[in-house]
């Protein structure tokens, strides 16, 4: 079998450069999807010790204590929604990165978060903070029922 090199260098020069397109975008979707996640999940875990603990000390059987699908939802929807509110600066700058066609934020995250200060204040970090958490809260409840009805099935499984 015969490669022809001419061909193939001009598929690569074509067509691999429209593969790293969405490169920064990727970019400033991770930047403010990760330390969401990050705060989410420890955030719940956190919720869920704190309230398990409080509901051991009140049960005679404390070995046996676990969550409900009720109360994973509760622990989920706290946590989702202090993730959401904590991070809102990181998606406020992604967001205007991103849909920024003239490039008046600067082009860096930091200058973007400077104009943000500097014309708006540190509320305008803020900026859209209760709808982000009103559309995060009920998939955050989906997401941890279902968390903790496998992360339960698993361990009983063990």
């Amino acid at each position: 079998m015969c490669v022809d090199l001419d061909s193939m260098s001009f598929i690569f020069i074509t067509f691999c450069p429209s593969l790293f397109v969405g490169h920064v975008m990727l970019d400033h979707t991770t930047n403010s999807d990760v330390p969401f996640r990050v705060a989410q999940l420890t955030t719940f875990e956190v919720t869920k010790s704190l309230y398990l603990g409080a509901k051991r000390s009140q049960s005679s059987d404390a070995d046996s204590v676990s969550l409900s699908a009720l109360e994973a939802a509760v622990c989920g929807a706290a946590a989702g929604s202090f993730s959401a509110a904590i991070t809102n600066p990181l998606d406020r700058i992604k967001t205007l990165m991103m849909t920024d066609t003239t490039n008046a934020y600067g082009g860096s995250v930091m200058a973007c978060a400077s104009k943000i200060i500097k014309d708006e204040g540190l509320p305008g970090l803020f900026a859209g903070v209760v709808p982000r958490v009103g559309y995060i809260a009920p998939s955050v409840c989906i997401f941890f029922v279902t968390y903790e009805f496998v992360q339960q099935k698993m361990n009983t499984s063990d």
